[in-house]
């Protein structure tokens, strides 16, 4: 009888997971960033320490984001009109998700960096490039040839098709620090930079395709006109 408890109880619980993994955007980037990480510790030499350090910081996350699906559907279930104090429970809970993924993100560069420092340092030798006036010139070529492709999409009505400015310009000169710099601590920098460029524009602009393009064309420009300096 007791097993048969135990055993429900740990269906429910995976349905718990199973719930919050299906209807949680924020659980699934959770799921697989930890894929990840887990990936990068089975890759690198980490000792039982950092690599047990990284299992509670993983839990953590994860626990902060079911109880703030709980308290989320909770919430919902009683009461579904607007209200200040359930506004306030929703929003403590999401700061508690807060607190925990920006500490897991510390605790990951802390584990991290030393080993993929030494491997950037042999990955990137291979394409740094000094810093000159050439770099200034691919930044006014992407903004050229961008408004020259937003104005062509704009004339032949493929409007949606439109690449963002404001991100080519971004990833132009992300990808150029990045080559210049060549050290990986700007590297995280400048990724954690376009990675809130990027969340902001596409919480004011609704079609992330113009985005996505942007970068694209960026970045791409900024690549090629790296190998003809």
């Amino acid at each position: 009888m007791r097993a048969s408890r135990l055993l429900r109880s740990f269906r429910y619980a995976l349905n718990g997971l199973r719930h919050a993994a299906g209807t949680q955007r924020n659980m699934r980037i959770h799921f697989l960033v930890a894929l990840v990480v887990l990936i990068l510790s089975l890759y690198l030499p980490l000792r039982k320490v950092e690599v047990l350090v990284l299992f509670v910081t993983i839990a953590l996350v994860l626990f902060a984001e079911l109880i703030n699906t709980a308290v989320e559907a909770v919430v919902d279930m009683v009461t579904e009109e607007y209200h200040p104090l359930a506004r306030i429970a929703k929003d403590v809970a999401a700061g508690a998700v807060l607190i925990t993924a920006g500490l897991s993100v510390i605790i990951g560069i802390s584990v991290f960096y030393p080993y993929l420092n030494g491997l950037w340092s042999r990955i990137s030798d291979g394409f740094t490039v000094s810093a000159n006036i050439g770099m200034a010139v691919i930044i006014v070529l992407d903004f050229f040839l961008t408004l020259l492709i937003k104005g062509w999409m704009h004339k032949t009505g493929h409007d949606k098709w439109e690449p963002s400015m404001t991100a080519s310009i971004a990833f132009c000169v992300s990808t150029l620090i990045i080559a210049a710099t060549g050290h990986l601590f700007i590297v995280l920098l400048v990724l954690l930079l376009l990675s809130m460029l990027v969340w902001s524009r596409m919480r004011i602009q609704p079609l992330r395709l113009p985005i996505i393009l942007g970068a694209v064309l960026g970045t791409v420009v900024a690549w090629g006109g790296l190998q003809w300096l």
